[in-house]
């Protein structure tokens, strides 16, 4: 996942609308159930939100559109200190797997 590509609209074909409507589902439905306790799908950040995270950073940089409630999800991940220090760590990262860059042979990059 290239953490330092700008954030960019990209149109989803019928499949990965599919996928982004039950995560966004499944997101929704976390949050309105389990999170009276906080922002995250269950309250608290736990090992869920931690194995989310890479969708929510995909989710952000192709600016694909989801529900308020998945929006303001994304916000809260996106909002954590350590997601910054993630993304730092990964910027400063030199290797590029071209087989993952949608752009190939150009290499995005803020």
């Amino acid at each position: 996942m290239n953490v330092a590509r700008p954030v960019k609209f990209r149109s989803l074909d019928a499949g990965a609308a599919k996928d982004v409507a039950r995560i966004d589902a499944i997101w929704g439905e976390c949050r309105n159930k389990y999170s009276s306790g906080g922002p995250f799908l269950f309250g608290s950040f736990g090992a869920a939100d931690a194995m989310f995270a890479p969708v929510v950073w995909r989710f952000h940089t192709y600016a694909v559109e989801v529900s308020s409630t998945a929006l303001g999800y994304m916000r809260a991940m996106m909002a954590v200190p350590s997601w910054n220090e993630w993304r730092d760590a990964a910027r400063r990262e030199t290797w590029v797997l071209a087989e993952d860059e949608v752009d190939w042979p150009q290499v995005l990059r803020d």
